[in-house]
């Protein structure tokens, strides 16, 4: 579900750069980004836990737009 809406929203956003972390594969990434549960986004230096719901993504993306380059 979550891959399914950034994939809509980075359509809608062509610059949009969010990062996915994968905590099993980067473990370390997860503990900087102090990432405790997934599925969790990053933009720029925020980071959220935003569940399964498409609706979490598309509203943290859009509150975070600017942000990336910060």
């Amino acid at each position: 579900m979550v891959g399914r809406e950034l994939a809509k929203l980075r359509k809608k956003y062509p610059g949009l750069e969010v990062q996915e972390i994968d905590v099993i594969a980067h473990p370390v990434q997860a503990i900087r980004n102090k990432i405790k549960m997934i599925p969790a986004l990053k933009i720029g230096d925020h980071a959220k836990i935003i569940g399964f719901d498409p609706d979490s993504v598309k509203k943290f993306v859009e509150a975070n737009i600017g942000l990336a380059s910060s």
